[in-house]
């Protein structure tokens, strides 16, 4: 696991186009819609028939599409939405995807994942509750759309070049690292004492830690490059953190995104006098800070593109038990009906006669 990957790991809940990857589009429904109006064409495409009951009693698109938007197709329509605005915009530029660079493009994330197809197939995509069509249109084909989209803006200076490969091949430090939830800070502050004990009692207490796979390697995370992984005031924070800790020191309790942090330095390792920014090695860092340079500047285009769309949603879904609380309540009392949940307002106790004194004998 690396640095940027734990103080990153509050907002890698999308599937890497946060806002962007849409729902499937139907194709076909414009053109069908343009010829139904010309003698012998087939009908429109929400008339098409998808299926028959009784012999002779149609089902039809339009059916099936009522059905599936009365059961959550409104949450698929941002995403829809989301799709038809960078077609749109690919289309004023002429820029389109090819079935080769569909391949590509997935073959480069299998690579990337380090994972065959069978188990991308098998694992990841029953994870994001898609099928391989959808894989490929809701994820593939915008994210290519918009990488072509975004190269005018792209540079990848010298510099970015030199701190990639020092970060690779300069010196770095090989470190465990513990982290705690950020409402846990009591509980942090006194197992930091415990782990600073000793190196057997570090480990104990890097085992215990709330994340299973920081947990399972007594929290080894790979080796970090002097030069942070963002321009985020932690990342820059946490690494000079640790360039400043000699071998076997451990932190300070550091206050990040990710929750309190401590690290503890392992090793230094020294930087590798053979290794050169020329040649294979050089294209090869060229092609890796542009796609880096290319997926952070995709948010920010495709943010640009939705506001000059101004989408204007009407459908939307079925309220929140809140809402339909507050509806029922605002009907009631227009009704001059007290709201379930209102109280009485209770009368004065009205206090107990005193019964007049008995007479004296």
């Amino acid at each position: 696991m690396t640095l940027k990957a734990i103080l990153g790991r509050r907002w890698m809940r999308a599937l890497g186009l946060a806002g962007v990857a849409a729902a499937g589009y139907v194709f076909g429904i414009t053109s069908d819609r343009l010829t139904a109006q010309q003698p012998g064409t087939p009908p429109p495409a929400d008339k098409r028939v998808v299926a028959y009951i009784y012999g002779s009693i149609p089902v039809t698109r339009e059916d099936l599409g009522e059905f599936l938007i009365a059961r959550g197709g409104h949450e698929k329509l941002e995403l829809l939405v989301n799709k038809k605005i960078i077609e749109v915009e690919a289309a004023k530029r002429k820029v389109t995807v090819t079935p080769t660079e569909i391949e590509a493009s997935l073959n480069e994330d299998l690579r990337g994942m380090g994972i065959t197809f069978k188990d991308f197939t098998t694992h990841i995509l029953p994870r994001y509750n898609k099928s391989l069509y959808e894989w490929t249109e809701d994820v593939i084909k915008p994210k290519i759309l918009l990488g072509k989209m975004c190269r005018d803006r792209v540079k990848v200076a010298e510099e970015d070049l030199q701190k990639a490969f020092e970060n690779k091949y300069g010196e770095r430090r090989q470190a465990k690292v513990i982290c705690w939830n950020e409402k846990d800070l009591k509980i942090a502050q006194k197992q930091w004492g415990e782990a600073r004990e000793s190196d057997a009692e570090f480990d104990r207490v890097a085992r215990m830690q709330p994340d299973q796979n920081l947990a399972a390697a007594a929290g080894l995370i790979a080796p970090i490059g002097k030069h942070p992984a963002s321009d985020d005031p932690a990342s820059i924070r946490t690494t000079q953190t640790l360039f400043n800790l000699k071998q076997g020191e451990i932190s300070e309790l550091i206050q990040t995104s990710a929750g309190v942090m401590c690290f503890k330095c392992v090793a230094i390792i020294p930087k590798d006098p053979m290794a050169k920014l020329e040649g294979k090695v050089r294209e090869a860092f060229e092609k890796e800070m542009y796609d880096k340079k290319i997926a952070e500047m995709i948010p920010v285009f495709f943010k640009e593109c939705k506001e000059a769309a101004n989408p204007n949603v009407f459908l939307k879904g079925p309220p929140s038990p809140q809402e339909l609380r507050e509806y029922v309540n605002g009907v009631m009392q227009t009704g001059g009906i007290a709201p379930p949940s209102a109280t009485p307002t209770p009368k004065p106790m009205t206090p107990p006669m005193t019964p007049p004194p008995a007479p004296k004998p």
